[in-house]
């Protein structure tokens, strides 16, 4: 009895679990065919921008102009923070009062005024659609 019922739940857990979904995310505005663009895609319980991202993914840029990144990730609430190292240092390149140098771009297009963006600023969801698309454009 035991065995069919640990079977039997996790037969339901297979049936009931969340399963991935493709997410193309695609950058535009690539001013230069150098350097890497580096992507990271947090969760709601992560820090967002800082620490280390749930997803991340470091990709050449091919060219000028745009390019699609996908990921397989599950459904739920992320936010995406992305730059492109065009010095290819691995670091956001900062000003003196630490306005990046180097293009960057949010989840939700979101633009920061005065600080930082929070996760709610550029949370989107995903759902248990087969592809999803979402779009960021690099900063000028």
């Amino acid at each position: 009895m035991y065995t069919f019922l640990l079977s039997l739940l996790l037969y339901m857990g297979v049936i009931s679990g969340k399963e991935l979904v493709s997410l193309q995310v695609e950058i535009t505005n690539v001013k230069v065919a150098k350097g890497k663009l580096m992507i990271a895609i947090y969760r709601p319980d992560e820090k967002f921008g800082g620490g280390t991202a749930a997803i991340a993914k470091v990709v050449h840029a091919q060219g000028a102009g745009t390019q699609t990144v996908s990921f397989e990730i599950k459904p739920g609430a992320y936010a995406l923070a992305l730059y492109h190292d065009v010095n290819g240092n691995e670091e956001l390149d900062k000003n003196f009062v630490g306005i990046p140098k180097e293009p960057y771009g949010f989840s939700k297009n979101f633009r920061p005024k005065f600080s930082a963006p929070s996760f709610k600023d550029c949370a989107f969801e995903v759902s248990g659609e087969d592809v999803q698309k979402i779009s960021v454009k690099l900063t000028d």
